[in-house]
């Protein structure tokens, strides 16, 4: 399945102020709650209607950021000792360079300027989780399928279209098109079948790493950063628990079955 990516353009009107520090006259609520920039929260509660209509109700883990906001959570993510996160994602802040701790996932560095920082900083982008059975699980699946095929008729993007990158984020969706308003009237988009992925021979435990572990962790609400931890491996056994099956925490043939088709 093809990821959909457009680089992101901000706004002009957003060009008069700083990263995080947005006026509340410029933001507007969305239906999952939270705030954007006022016009994309428009197209997004435009978004939002489309996908429960389709049966996918989202729900809101991130949504405007701002400059403190920003600051508390990278420091809380990030540090200046490398603790040996794989694959490691650094940033540069206060001339220093900073490491991702292991089982959390990547955040932009602040910028007291405001010249840049976050695109939730500018109210642009929202992290999506979905509801199912009452409970808000991570993005995947089914949601995230039809989110690649109609989230770009509302003018929303992933930030990157390469599965393998560290960048990646499932849940992570942001208004690219700047000044520009996209035409979400036409009829929707059918998802594009995902291919089963195949069994990669032997089972995937602690330890693991790669493509596999990823998938495993979309379909089971975990950080999906391609490491098969304790975090991974307790909610793979929630997971195995709740489709009858042997919660053992590893991924073996029947559970992969299960799991992927």
């Amino acid at each position: 399945m093809n990821l959909p990516y457009l680089k992101l353009v901000v706004p002009t009107a957003l060009k008069a102020h700083k990263n995080g520090q947005l006026p509340a006259n410029l933001l507007a609520k969305v239906k999952t709650g939270g705030v954007m920039y006022a016009p994309v929260a428009e197209q997004f509660n435009r978004l939002y209607d489309e996908a429960l209509r389709a049966g996918h109700k989202l729900k809101n883990i991130g949504d405007y950021r701002s400059f403190d906001g920003q600051l508390k959570m990278f420091l809380e993510r990030y540090d200046t000792t490398d603790r040996g996160r794989s694959p490691q994602v650094t940033r540069t802040y206060e001339g220093k360079t900073w490491y991702l701790k292991p089982g959390c996932a990547p955040s932009a560095a602040p910028d007291p300027t405001g010249l840049k920082g976050s695109n939730h900083g500018w109210g642009l982008a929202i992290d999506l989780a979905f509801e199912q059975n009452g409970k808000t699980v991570a993005m995947g699946g089914a949601c995230f399928d039809w989110l690649c095929a109609n989230a770009p008729r509302f003018g929303f993007y992933l930030q990157t279209d390469n599965r393998q990158s560290k960048e990646f984020e499932a849940w992570h969706w942001q208004y690219a098109l700047g000044d520009r308003t996209p035409d979400g009237s036409s009829a929707p988009v059918a998802p594009v079948a995902s291919s089963s992925p195949a069994y990669p021979g032997v089972p995937v435990r602690i330890g693991a790493k790669g493509e596999a572990v990823k998938r495993i962790q979309e379909k089971v609400g975990a950080v999906a950063d391609g490491g098969f931890g304790p975090r991974t491996e307790k909610s793979v056994m929630a997971w195995q628990s709740k489709n009858g099956l042997k919660p053992d925490g590893v991924v073996g043939p029947v559970t992969w079955k299960k799991m992927f088709g």
